[in-house]
């Protein structure tokens, strides 16, 4: 199965000055194209992704206030996550909640 719009709007081709982890960038990537698979099977509704991607930006932040990270290395883990975020939030699909609501009617 393939996801065809995650490499149209992955937020991965946004990182203007990425680091040289291979592991990190494939890995990046491949939970990228994942949650857009789900959001495209109905396997994930955007709300439950977006909720994932928040926890761990709250996550990183903790890591960061316990001194476990340079603030640095906290700056650009968040810019990914952002980016990620944006991605997903742009995402759309026929499963998306949004999208199927059609024009709403005020009564």
């Amino acid at each position: 199965m393939t996801n065809e719009t995650s490499h149209i709007d992955s937020s991965f081709g946004d990182d203007r000055h990425p680091q040289p982890d291979a592991q990190g960038q494939a890995a990046l990537l491949l939970i990228e194209s994942l949650i857009h698979s789900l959001l495209d099977n109905g396997a994930l509704t955007k709300p439950q992704a977006l909720e994932a991607i928040e926890s761990a930006m709250q996550v990183k932040e903790e890591s960061a206030a316990e001194g476990k990270e340079p603030t640095k290395t906290l700056k650009k883990s968040l810019s990914l996550l952002i980016n990620m975020q944006n991605s997903i939030q742009a995402h759309s699909g026929r499963y998306d909640e949004e999208a199927q609501a059609g024009p709403q009617h005020n009564q």
